[in-house]
């Protein structure tokens, strides 16, 4: 089975800075996107519990990631 899921996030700068934050640990099997209307994860893979998995730690690093840009933001 092949499975493709896409996690999209605000357009925008905010979006911009959590998908750039996390463009590094992307695996070969991961796309990032930041455009002007969209900000975008894809992820392909064969098994459900890879999907699960990886989704999850995208969301929990994501999270942070926009926690210390608003965080950055208050302390301007």
């Amino acid at each position: 089975m092949k499975i493709k899921s896409t996690l999209y996030l605000a357009a925008g700068q905010r979006g911009k800075t959590i998908i750039e934050s996390l463009r590094p640990d992307n695996l070969e099997n991961m796309e990032s996107k930041t455009l002007c209307d969209e900000n975008s994860i894809t992820l392909k893979t064969e098994k459900l519990s890879s999907l699960i998995s990886v989704t999850d730690d995208l969301l929990m690093n994501a999270k942070i990631a926009e926690d210390l840009d608003f965080s950055g933001a208050k302390n301007d």
